[in-house]
Parts: structure tokens; C-alpha cells; sequence
């Protein structure tokens, strides 16, 4: 046999054994479906994605930081969606107004800072109260319910609580601008002012802690973040500066996260903050994760990358990610891929995630164009949901339902 003819078939042999290898890995990866086009990331072998309910919620109150789930079903297209104009303008990179139901009634607030009510059923606008108050722009940045009353937050740094009738009950002054929504902490209010934190008495309007944080950052528009852990508070202020808090003490709380070096461009818009068990994540500049876990008071993640992602969503244990050709789940404990989700037949290109959250104990990712993502317990898709509303700013649940905002100032609820 000639040695021409024994490198042939070597060679043949060789590109055998080169191809048969590259199926096994095809296979390994499909069977993760993970893609294996850019695939830098170790994937996920010991740990699952987390699809518990971690509802966060105190009875009879409703504010921005509010999640209490719902069981509504977007596959039922029988079901009745409501549209309400409560804002009655476009949003100007304000942020979106809640919707809330009390008593049989909806309410909101507009522009003008007047208390709509609106009919159960049809979504017809059945009052337009005044709010007698002095100030001279009454532009509203939160709107909550504690019991059967609301607690208004406005642009000018002033809030307020009236009652269903648009009576006063209490308001506080303040001359700071406001952008960062209001939340509510047992009997107490958290305001971020763009450089100082303010904590009111709900009962009395009363300043019960307060404190200033100066910077030289510029202040972000869209206002600051806020977390909590039982009675420490995490938060970001308009102006960049991280800090927390414990509410039992009301002094600043202590920790081995003040040693991290987070990113402050001139833009941190894209960071945010969130807990999930004792875990505290923060997502710096929108492609970075640091992850601490509170009670051992360490770092378990530090300045992991996420590359080429366009938006992106915390959920439980996982971050989110979309770019322009994947979906994109990774551990937020060890920065380990769960999944990556090819959607360029599914997605426009351009859309960006809003939110995401667990219905039927299936996930469900809402993205700015109206597009629902819904995936089953292994991350495989289960279906795409095309609602016919476009420019959504908002995504939110409480009292049994789903809240869609737009930037047109329209809220559907289904």
C-alpha cells in the first residue's frame, strides 16, 4: 500500500473524527439551548433558575416598589382589557403614573396634578377632582395608596396625602426637584431628593430623619433606585451616590459594599439595584455585575461583564439580557449562563426589555414594542404574544392585574 494512499486515508479519517467531535459539542450546547454562535460564557450546571413568587407588598398600601403577583393568563384572548387615559399627555421622561383601584372605583392622576376617577367597568372618566394646593406646577412624579387615602409626590419636591375627595390631609414643602417615586416603609415615606434622603411620618407629614449626600455627578433625570433588605434600605440618589440605611436605627448602615468602585460616567441611567434572599445586586452602567451577599458581609461576584446587551432585567437569580440577536440568562451568583435564547425570528432587533416577572409559573418578558416573551421551567419558549401597543414605559401587577403604561400618557389593565 502506498504512503499516499495511507495519508489519504488518515486525512479522511481525521476530518471524521474533527466532525463527529463538533456534533457532540453542537449537541451539548443545543441540549442547554444555548447557541453556539458567540459563546464566551460558562454555562450553568449545578443551579436552576429561580421561579418563586418573592412578592413584595404591605395590605391596603400600593406604591412604585409594590410586586404582588397575578394569575392573569395572556393566552386567553377572551379576556377584557380596560384603557385609560390617567395621564391625559405624553410622559417628558417623567416617570410613568400608577393606576389604582379603591372602593369600585379607578383612580389616577394627571399633569396638571388633578385626581381622575374612573368607572370600573368601562374605563370612562367619571370625575376630574381639584387638589387645592398653592403651588404654581403641579406635575406629579408617584402617585400610592396607603389605606383609603393617596400620597402624591410632585416634580416641585412637594408631597402630599388627600383623601378619595381631593381633601388635604397633610402636605410637606420642600424647594428640591423631585424625580425619584415615593415609597412607603411601614408608617413612614422615603423621599430621594436629587443630594439628601428625607424619611416623613405617613400619619402627620412630620420629618422624622433626614440627610445629605453631596456630590459632583451629575444628577440623572430619571431619579434614584431603591431596595430594600427587612430593615435596611439600599438606594441610589439622583446624583449617583450609593449608600443605605437602617430604619430601626435610623443611621447609616455599615458594610464591606461601601469598598466597591462602581462606574460613575456622566450617564447611569442603565444601573440598578436589587435583592433577591441575601443576595444585593447592583448592575452598574448596564453591563456590569457586583453581587454581595448581606449577611456574610462579602462579595460572591465583582465586576462581572455582560457584553453587547442593549437592556436588561433582574428577576429572582438571574439577569436578563437582550441584544440584538439573543436572550440572554445569567446566574447572578457566579455569572453563569442559564440559557441564551436566539430571537431574531421573534424580536424586533431594536426592542428593549421592560420588565419581567412570573405568571402561571411561566416567565413573562414584556418588551417596549409589545412583545411578551413566555418561557416554561426549562427556558424553552412556549409562546410569543404580539399586543397591538407600542412605546410601553411601563410594566406592573398588583391587585390581581396587569398594568400596561405607555409614553402616550394611556394605561391598559387586563
Amino acid at each position: 500500500m502506498s504512503f499516499s494512499f495511507i495519508s489519504k486515508i488518515s486525512l479522511y479519517l481525521f476530518f471524521i473524527f474533527i466532525i463527529s467531535c463538533q456534533n457532540n459539542i453542537s449537541s451539548l450546547i443545543n441540549k442547554e439551548n444555548i447557541n453556539s454562535v458567540d459563546y464566551n460564557y460558562q454555562l450553568e450546571t449545578e443551579e436552576f433558575l429561580d421561579f418563586s413568587l418573592y412578592e413584595d407588598y404591605q395590605e391596603n398600601v400600593f406604591d412604585n416598589y409594590t410586586y404582588k403577583a397575578s394569575d392573569y393568563n395572556f393566552l386567553d384572548k377572551d379576556l377584557a382589557v380596560l384603557k385609560i387615559n390617567n395621564y391625559e399627555e405624553k410622559y417628558n421622561n417623567n416617570e410613568p403614573i400608577n393606576v389604582i383601584y379603591l372602593d369600585e372605583s379607578i383612580y389616577s392622576i394627571n399633569k396638571d396634578g388633578e385626581l381622575l376617577k374612573f368607572d370600573l367597568n368601562n374605563g370612562k372618566l367619571i370625575e376630574r377632582i381639584n387638589i387645592n394646593l398653592d403651588q404654581v406646577k403641579k406635575v406629579p412624579v408617584s402617585f400610592s395608596l396607603y389605606k383609603n387615602d393617596f400620597i402624591i409626590a410632585f416634580i416641585s419636591g412637594e408631597v402630599v396625602r388627600i383623601n378619595k375627595l381631593g381633601q388635604v390631609i397633610w402636605l410637606f414643602k420642600n424647594q428640591n426637584l423631585l424625580n425619584t417615586p415615593v415609597k412607603i416603609l411601614d408608617e413612614n415615606l422615603m423621599i430621594l431628593y436629587p443630594e439628601k434622603i428625607i424619611f416623613l411620618s405617613i400619619l402627620n407629614g412630620d420629618i422624622i430623619y433626614e440627610k445629605t449626600f453631596k456630590s459632583s455627578n451629575i444628577i440623572q433625570s430619571s431619579g434614584g433606585k431603591i431596595a430594600n433588605y427587612f430593615n435596611i434600605v439600599f438606594f441610589i440618589l439622583p446624583n449617583s451616590e450609593f449608600n443605605s440605611l437602617d430604619t430601626y436605627l435610623m443611621e447609616e448602615h455599615n458594610s464591606n459594599f461601601d469598598n466597591i468602585e462602581l462606574n460613575t460616567s456622566l450617564n447611569n441611567l442603565k444601573d440598578q439595584i436589587h435583592i433577591y434572599k441575601n443576595f444585593l445586586v447592583y448592575f452598574d452602567d448596564g453591563n456590569i455585575i457586583h453581587t454581595y451577599d448581606i449577611n456574610k458581609n462579602n462579595f460572591i461576584l465583582v465586576d462581572f461583564r455582560i457584553n453587547n446587551s442593549s437592556s436588561a432585567i433582574l428577576l429572582n437569580n438571574t439577569l436578563i439580557s437582550k441584544n440584538e440577536n439573543f436572550l440572554e440568562f445569567f446566574n447572578i451568583q457566579n455569572g453563569n449562563l442559564f440559557s441564551r435564547i436566539d430571537t431574531n425570528k421573534i424580536l424586533n432587533k431594536k426592542s428593549k426589555i421592560i420588565n419581567s416577572f412570573v405568571l402561571n409559573k411561566n416567565i413573562h418578558i414584556f418588551t417596549e414594542n409589545g412583545e411578551i416573551i413566555i418561557l416554561d421551567q426549562n427556558l424553552e419558549i412556549q409562546e410569543t404574544v404580539y399586543l397591538k401597543i407600542k412605546n410601553i414605559n411601563k410594566v406592573y401587577n398588583y391587585q390581581n392585574k396587569i398594568f400596561i403604561s405607555t409614553a402616550k400618557g394611556i394605561t391598559y389593565i387586563y
